[in-house]
């Protein structure tokens, strides 16, 4: 089954969604996937984040790319521009996992997008993790 296509349905209901969710994050938790394989389906999970206009699905989602990239070659090459240009339309529980991934990318231009968030207080200890992890990943 193509359960990214669950997700692009809009008749599909919230479960539905959340069970598809579901299903791609331990597919690609254990799924043993090859990278590119991995990259292509988080890269169209990150485009289905800006979509869905739920914030459980959305969470769930952003959760499902974050478990889902581990390897540090995946963490590297995902997408992230999609869910990037639409950070406004996140709450505090979807940015956190958003942070996160920004700092395991160990990419440098998104240094100012995580410590755009350091004045939000829910969201302080999530900055300083993805701040260190983002040092951390550079000087590697």
């Amino acid at each position: 089954m193509d359960w990214l296509s669950i997700l692009k349905d809009l008749e599909k209901n919230k479960d539905d969604k959340l069970e598809a969710v579901g299903y791609i994050r331990d597919m690609l938790d254990y799924g043993d996937k090859p990278d590119d394989k991995a990259i292509k389906i988080i890269d169209n999970l990150a485009v289905q984040a800006t979509l869905q206009n739920d914030n459980d699905i959305k969470e769930s989602i952003l959760d499902a790319m974050l478990e889902g990239s581990k390897a540090p070659d995946i963490e590297k090459s995902i997408n992230l521009t999609p869910i990037i240009n639409h950070l406004n339309e996140f709450n505090d529980e979807c940015l956190s996992y958003i942070l996160s991934m920004l700092g395991n990318s160990g990419n440098v231009k998104y240094r100012q997008i995580i410590e755009s968030y350091k004045d939000n207080s829910k969201l302080e200890e999530d900055v300083e993790e993805a701040l260190s992890e983002l040092d951390y990943r550079i000087k590697k």
